[in-house]
């Protein structure tokens, strides 16, 4: 049915995985914001750290990797820096009395970085996966 609608064509498995990866993310996130367990953060001196939104991360790519059985990890950084970046900006847009631009940027500095890299090696893992079943 699927070659039907695409015409002929199956889906990528990238731009599959990366829907998958993307509804993931946004669903765990989503959950763990309901919970209140986003806000369970470590205080460093170069920002806060979030470890459940990284596991969050890491469960999203390390299955969209799977999927797309390689090619998948720099779609994955750029997926979650979008996020996050969209996010930070929708907070500082919605905050009543917005702090600097610079202060949002530092304070979400690390927890960007640690994403990108959790996302890079969640997606290597998934596609290593993969991988070793195709064998």
């Amino acid at each position: 049915m699927l070659d039907r609608l695409a015409g002929g064509t199956p889906p990528s498995r990238r731009l599959v995985a990366t829907t998958v990866a993307l509804v993931l993310l946004l669903g765990l996130s989503g959950a763990l914001f309901l919970v209140r367990h986003s806000l369970l953060a470590l205080t460093t001196a170069l920002g806060p750290i979030t470890p459940l939104e990284l596991v969050a991360t890491m469960v999203a790519m390390a299955a969209g990797g799977a999927i797309a059985r390689g090619g998948f990890r720099w779609i994955a950084v750029a997926l979650v820096l979008a996020i996050g970046l969209a996010s930070a900006a929708t907070a500082y847009a919605l905050a009543e009395q917005s702090p600097p631009l610079a202060w949002v940027m530092r304070n979400t500095a690390l927890q960007l970085a640690l994403s990108g890299l959790a996302a890079w090696a969640a997606a290597f893992a998934g596609e290593r996966v993969a991988a070793r079943r195709r064998t």
